[in-house]
């Protein structure tokens, strides 16, 4: 296991004795290591989302899109996600 040192300003330290002192956390380690995860999940989101606007980009850029012009048009690919999900 990697051991790291870090510095912060005391307002910040005090936050998390205070995370801490709630029960919200057992110690500085899970606080950070809970941290890090969320950043973790946060960046496979970003990732996720630019790969779709990319395929979606050269969707367009191909013509391989359909056009939706009314919102009897949008409810039905709505109605059509939700019944692949079902």
């Amino acid at each position: 296991m990697i051991r790291k040192t870090i510095s912060m300003p005391d307002n910040m330290g005090e936050w998390i004795a205070g995370r801490i002192g709630r029960g919200q956390y057992n110690n500085e380690s899970e606080y950070f290591r809970d941290l890090i995860r969320q950043d973790q999940e946060e960046e496979e989101r970003k990732n996720y989302l630019l790969t779709r606007l990319d395929r979606g980009e050269k969707q367009l850029a191909s013509g391989d899109y359909t056009d939706l012009k009314s919102d009897e048009d949008i409810d039905a690919v709505f109605a059509s996600l939700e019944s692949d999900n079902a």
